[in-house]
């Protein structure tokens, strides 16, 4: 019975994509607008702890023009920057001198947590997260990618390494997406990603489980699961969801 509930959950998937184009889009969206709400309350510490992560000390904040740009840019260095690092499970120079690739950065350059690198954001959606307010234009030694995981408009060969955290499950194709991972990375080069497990939604539409990753991702060499945890930075997941740090490299 569960292959044939996990084929009717693909329909059923299917089915609402046709009859509500665009609404995947939409839905993302209307999470970070909600987000750069909360920054805001946080930074002004009406919201107490955001993610676990309390409000800041008026030492930490971020200096900017308005309120908006300072709460997402104290998040981000407050906030996601320890996030990546934790959640990949990798210190600061891990990538130190190399060319890197975020796969579905989202709205926030994370991996700037990583010194020393030349870091690429690849997202689909970032002229969206502008309009919705995200402050990209400080981030001037960040080369953000307009572009899909599926067609990616980057050099073959071009990086050292790819990251991806809580994002390969947001794609609309996968096997295309694990192509062009095989194609922008050098040869023998560093693969890391943390990946959702869960039930299909209509942001998340992707299953997963370690075959089918293992599977995807067998041109790697040395790619394996590294470990397993119900909670990533500030988040805990239902009973029936993990997440999976898998990567070519300790």
């Amino acid at each position: 019975m569960s292959h044939f509930r996990k084929l009717a959950r693909k329909v059923k998937r299917r089915l609402l994509d046709t009859l509500h184009p665009g609404r995947k889009r939409e839905s993302e969206l209307n999470f970070w607008q909600q987000e750069i709400a909360k920054y805001q309350l946080w930074l002004l510490g009406e919201l107490k702890c955001l993610y676990r992560t309390p409000c800041p000390r008026a030492e930490q904040k971020v200096a900017a023009p308005n309120v908006k740009d300072a709460s997402v840019l104290t998040w981000h260095k407050l906030h996601q920057e320890a996030k990546y690092l934790m959640d990949l499970k990798l210190g600061p120079d891990a990538f130190q001198g190399k060319r890197v690739l975020d796969v579905g950065s989202g709205p926030i350059p994370s991996a700037t947590c990583f010194k020393d690198i030349q870091l690429y954001c690849l997202d689909p959606l970032l002229p969206d997260y502008v309009k919705a307010g995200f402050p990209l234009h400080y981030y001037e030694n960040v080369h953000f990618v307009h572009g899909s995981s599926e067609n990616m408009p980057l050099p073959d060969a071009f990086f050292d390494a790819v990251i991806a955290v809580n994002s390969i499950d947001h794609v609309d194709d996968i096997q295309k997406t694990a192509k062009e991972i095989q194609r922008v990375l050098k040869p023998g080069g560093l693969l890391r990603m943390h990946v959702h497990y869960h039930r299909a939604t209509i942001t998340e539409p992707l299953e997963f489980d370690d075959a089918k990753v293992a599977d995807l991702f067998s041109w790697c060499s040395n790619f394996r699961k590294l470990g397993v945890n119900s909670q990533n930075f500030g988040v805990d997941l239902p009973p029936d969801e993990k997440f999976v740090l898998w990567s070519n490299f300790q």
